[in-house]
């Protein structure tokens, strides 16, 4: 994002006349932040869906001009065929270590319930981490 502004003055003599000006510019750092736990208070409630787990919620920030990713990351090799379930989106994971599990394509603060369907392996991760990557520009 930029910001700019001209400032012209002039002198008061017809014959001469004298200006200035000012340009300024602000750039504003792109950036992407997911919290968990009591900062992702304040997300909506609704049915859990059958056999799901509840996870908690997360807060994401970005402010990237053009969107961004929410990724999820987990060991690999772990979570093979558990649905995850991060507000609206669902995925399925593959034990590949990584997925994305959202999307935006503007700036955005959104706060979304987890919540997760064991695949045949079970919970066999104990962690899984959350990142926001905004697009190129």
């Amino acid at each position: 994002m930029a910001t700019g502004l001209l400032l012209v003055a002039a002198g008061t003599s017809a014959a001469h006349s004298e200006s200035f000006g000012i340009s300024l510019l602000l750039q504003v750092p792109v950036m992407c932040t997911v919290r968990a736990g009591a900062d992702a208070a304040g997300a909506a409630t609704g049915p859990a869906a059958p056999g799901s787990f509840e996870l908690g919620a997360i807060r994401e920030y970005c402010n990237a001009p053009r969107g961004y990713d929410l990724l999820v990351h987990y060991t690999p090799g772990t979570l093979k065929g558990m649905t995850l379930i991060a507000g609206d989106a669902r995925v399925q994971l593959d034990g590949s270590g990584s997925a994305v599990v959202g999307h935006s394509s503007a700036p955005a603060i959104k706060v979304r319930n987890l919540s997760a369907i064991p695949g045949p392996q079970g919970f066999d991760a104990d962690h899984l981490d959350f990142e926001a990557v905004a697009a190129p520009f």
